[in-house]
């Protein structure tokens, strides 16, 4: 005869798992790949390829830069080494993805943005 105790089911236990890390709104990637993910989106956008980026990265290896990219372990050192327009096209996706989240920090950067618009339009009316 078996014990009294192996014979009742145990309660249902829940279960929390911390082996994962917390996942971001960015394609659903852990929060610590968020901003390479980005990078990588942002560099294969500028490039066309890796293979380019990582010629353009000091002659990287192409396997390489996708692995740090993938991994989260990208240097960002790597990105002095791109010519200028990679690096504003990089900082514009950042600034994008994790630009002010602030509704009035928002409202003043729109109305930044419409007043020089504004002004642009008054210079480009003077000269024609």
């Amino acid at each position: 005869m078996t014990p009294k105790s192996l014979q009742t089911p145990l309660p249902p236990m829940e279960i929390k798992r911390t082996d994962r890390p917390e996942l971001d709104g960015y394609g659903g990637q852990p929060q610590s790949n968020a901003m390479t993910m980005i990078v990588k989106d942002a560099l294969l956008r500028h490039y066309g390829s890796f293979k380019a980026a990582a010629y353009y990265m000091g002659q990287m290896d192409q396997g390489q830069l996708c692995r740090d990219l993938d991994s989260g372990k990208f240097k960002f050192e790597r990105l002095e080494l791109c010519d200028l327009a990679a690096k504003a096209a990089v900082c514009r996706a950042l600034a994008e993805h994790f630009g002010p989240s602030d509704p009035k920090a928002r409202r003043r950067l729109a109305m930044r943005n419409l007043r020089r618009a504004v002004e642009e339009l008054d210079e480009s009316e003077d000269v024609a």
